[in-house]
């Protein structure tokens, strides 16, 4: 086998541990609700945004530079196995101390998956390994039309998942974090702004308050 190969052998046997790292399970407001048998993994919330990539790009107002959007959907959590999954509730289900409303908290998480898609990526061959990086460094920059884009799936994939596990009975301050959490990102587009609109209608049409 060559080196090159050896290289991304081993990779991927080190990003099998996306697949064990759950989403929501002791979080704020989740360690009251019915626990569940599974919750979804990283992986499953990077797969299912890369089909949402796929989905959505015809109805975007831009051309989609899909080859990039993708790799973005499917890196951007990928420090999480080394860096960990700090939930956006915090200790108290408001964000304030966490990386959702706390700059401080904020820029230290992005030091530390920082560190941790630098300490990942290295191990592939050059020059995938840098140019996986730099997709993710303009992923967490937000500036670009891609990074618009899958920031804001990233965000609607995770709403989605709350209605779909709650079904619609939630804590109200859980459902108002829920609707209110990073919804500037998806003003930028109609197509994306009009799926978040589909969203908050589901919500609303199902919501009911949860009752410990």
């Amino acid at each position: 086998m060559s080196s090159n190969l050896r290289a991304i052998y081993h990779f991927t046997k080190q990003i099998g541990a996306f697949k064990e790292i759950e989403r929501f399970r002791g979080q704020f407001y989740w360690k009251d609700y019915p626990q569940r048998d599974r919750y979804d993994s990283d992986a499953d919330h990077s797969w299912r945004m890369a089909m949402i990539v796929v989905l959505i790009q015809p109805q975007l107002s831009q051309p989609l530079n899909i080859e990039k959007a993708l790799q973005m959907a499917l890196i951007h959590d990928l420090p999480e196995i080394i860096a960990g999954d700090p939930s956006p509730l915090g200790a108290e289900g408001t964000g304030q101390d966490s990386h959702a409303y706390n700059s401080k908290r904020k820029q230290q998480k992005f030091e530390n998956e920082h560190a941790a898609a630098q300490q990942l990526l290295s191990g592939l061959p050059a020059p995938l390994g840098g140019e996986l990086l730099d997709v993710w460094l303009e992923f967490e920059a937000g500036k670009t039309y891609e990074a618009q884009v899958v920031r804001a799936i990233d965000k609607w994939e995770a709403k989605l998942q709350v209605l779909e596990y709650s079904e619609g009975v939630l804590y109200p301050a859980h459902l108002e974090f829920t609707l209110k959490y990073r919804d500037n990102y998806f003003d930028f587009d109609p197509a994306i702004r009009g799926l978040m609109d589909e969203l908050s209608q589901d919500f609303a049409a199902q919501y009911r308050e949860f009752t410990a």
